[in-house]
């Protein structure tokens, strides 16, 4: 019924279709899904009779009432290359058309990280040539009513043209099932960072939540191109006034004669936010001097870290621009020729515009440094800074998905629910950190609705958040909150407890998550029961004594996991306070003895149960992690 809305609404505005279409994603070098009926869909004027020719084969569809046809043509083995063929008034020609596995790969910013900023991403983007591997980009949209078709996309062969700013963990998780089973692969990413689960949600399931019915009634009426492009008209003059704002380069504070014994102090690396920095929209300039040795100064370059900024920076060195980035949770590192820094006394000076996130410095200390010819520096402690547009109104209001339940599934999901696909390879959660425990239902409707919807219980694959320090444990109720989604059939969850980086929500190790999310599908989807969907999880446990003892199913720990000194458990006795355990691998590998001096008479136990919970030691033979897990919540 909300399909048929929304096209009467094309109607009412005089839309017609004077030749024959099809979505925007049916289009030369797509894949489509092997051993399922192939379907085959568009629009011409109602009555037309359009002939669909695919593989040599005929089918015929007269168009209805409201414009639509559709064909189904019979599943087919993987193969290809092929044609597609559609005739009514004009023609459209489809090529290098492939029948094999297509993926829908979703979520937030984790999943929509660019290949060439994942670890040894300009080496692993120059490699992407794979002639079978087709990668389809959904552009951003939001949406009052589910759509037909996306706002534009296409499919294209995967190069390193075609891969460059495409989904790391697609493209790495693609990679490994193509070679490993030699089929065809298809890989949609339909991602955007930043955004909750309740935007990927249908009506049909966030309807019934009181606090977004009257949002989702709203929206049907808004215009949300016009929206868009409102706000970043709006959001562009505020960057315009900024930059014509800011006193520093006006007063050119990056120069090395300027004056800053003025400015106040400040401890970086820290975010405005800490440092109660105000305002925190806008430009902040900081600044810094250190020393150097004719040593120092031996080699042509020199690197410069200041690891990732909040938003934007231009770094300076005695006042000459040595590098610049607008990506904000993108490490800077900067090369330095040795001409540009002299013996002794040497400025940093670095302009930072913050255009409504936290603003600052996000790395870890350890991210400030110089490191020259015979020395790293540390660049992290006593700075100066001062604000150059004190005077700055808050940035516009972000026009975003989180203001809008259903506005993604509606403009990014619902579009292809006219296509099969083999499954799902789904990571996000980060931005539900403030309604971690709602999280598990919203998570496991959120599945059942999209099988649903597509009429398949296929394979839902997810990525359990990694490590990531200081979210006063959101993050141990999300993953908790994000396991529980295994009591549906047919999904699998890949723990990455081990792969983040502490002081970054968006690690770079993608291929891990690429390499485990294709080994749980090998399982899952492939039928390939050598490989795990699981490493050991949590079954049971027996007290003896002042000892527990854990026991793991979902197979045994790998053969070289040591048998004493595992990190990461902690029990406790009735009182309920959890002190940190001896841990013991017993002979069958998959058995685990706990103890404490601490505690004498234990009663739980935890595993890993903290937001950045250190080494991580217990892994199955395909380097699978075990999950945390908790048996006081139980």
């Amino acid at each position: 019924m909300k399909y048929l809305i929304s096209f009467l609404l094309l109607l009412s505005s005089g839309f017609t279709f004077a030749k024959v279409s099809v979505p925007k994603f049916f289009s030369s070098h797509m894949v489509l899904q092997r051993d399922a009926p192939i379907t085959i869909y568009g629009w011409a004027d109602a009555g037309k009779t359009v002939k669909i020719n695919f593989n040599n084969k005929n089918i015929e569809a007269k168009a209805n009432a409201n414009g639509e046809w559709t064909v189904d043509f019979k599943g087919q083995k993987a193969g290809g290359p092929y044609k597609i063929i559609i005739v009514e008034d004009n023609t459209i020609t489809l090529e290098d058309i492939y029948i094999g596995d297509v993926w829908f790969c979703s979520g937030q910013s984790n999943m929509g990280w660019k290949l060439e900023d994942a670890l040894n991403g300009k080496e692993e983007l120059s490699k992407a040539n794979y002639e079978k591997i087709k990668l389809l980009q959904v552009s951003r949209t939001m949406a009052g009513l589910p759509q037909k078709d996306i706002e534009k996309g296409q499919w294209e062969t995967c190069s390193p043209e075609n891969a460059e700013g495409f989904s790391a963990v697609a493209y790495f998780f693609g990679r490994e099932l193509y070679q490993e089973y030699n089929v065809p692969i298809g890989l949609i990413n339909s991602s955007w960072g930043g955004t909750n689960i309740e935007a990927w949600m249908s009506e049909d399931v966030m309807g019934k939540h009181e606090s977004a019915k009257k949002v989702i009634a709203e929206m049907k009426n808004i215009n949300f191109s016009d929206l868009t492009k409102n706000y970043n008209k709006d959001f562009k003059n505020w960057e315009e006034r900024a930059d014509k704002l800011d006193i520093g380069m006006q007063e050119r504070w990056f120069d090395n004669s300027y004056d800053t014994s003025s400015w106040k102090n400040l401890s970086v690396p820290t975010l405005w936010e800490t440092a109660k920095i105000a305002p925190s929209d806008g430009i902040v300039w900081v600044s810094k001097t250190f020393e150097l040795t004719q040593g120092d100064l031996s080699g042509k370059e020199l690197l410069l870290s200041i690891g990732r900024v909040d938003n934007e920076d231009v770094t300076y060195i005695n006042g000459k621009i040595v590098g610049e980035s607008k990506i904000k949770d993108l490490d800077r590192f900067y090369k330095i020729s040795n001409t540009a820094l002299s013996v002794g006394k040497n400025t940093i000076t670095i302009r930072v515009k913050n255009s409504g996130d936290i603003g600052g410095f996000r790395s870890a200390k350890e991210a400030l440094y110089l490191q020259t010819a015979s020395q790293k520096i540390s660049l992290a402690g006593d700075w100066k800074y001062e604000i150059g547009t004190k005077n700055i109104e808050e940035v516009p209001v972000r026009q975003h998905p989180n203001l809008y339940p259903t506005s993604l599934y509606n403009g990014m999901v619902a579009p292809f629910l006219g296509i099969k696909i083999k499954g799902v390879i789904w990571y996000q959660a980060e931005s539900n950190s403030k309604n971690a425990v709602e999280y598990a239902d919203l998570f496991k409707d959120m599945i059942t609705d999209w099988r649903k919807k597509w009429k398949s219980d296929f394979t839902f694959i997810f990525a359990q958040l990694p490590n990531y320090a200081g979210q006063n444990n959101s993050w141990v109720t999300l993953r908790e909150s994000q396991a529980k989604a295994l009591e549906l059939k047919n999904t699998g969850m890949a723990v990455l407890i081990d792969v983040g980086t502490d002081d970054n929500i968006h690690p770079i190790h993608k291929q891990i998550v690429g390499k485990r999310m294709a080994t749980i599908a090998g399982n899952l989807a492939y039928g390939k029961k050598e490989l795990s969907a699981s490493a050991p999880v949590f079954e049971k446990q027996k007290i003896e004594g002042n000892t527990i003892m854990v026991t793991f199913k979902n197979g045994t720990f790998a053969a070289e996991t040591l048998k004493s000194g595992i990190s990461g458990f902690m029990i406790a006795g009735s009182d309920n306070k959890f002190y940190t355990a001896n841990a013991t691998l017993q002979n069958d590998m998959k058995t685990i003895k706990l103890s404490s001096d601490k505690v004498s008479e234990p009663k739980e136990v935890r595993y890993l149960w903290n937001d950045a919970p250190g080494k991580v030691m217990l892994y199955n033979k395909d380097g699978l992690a075990t999950p945390p897990f908790r048996t006081d919540g139980l």
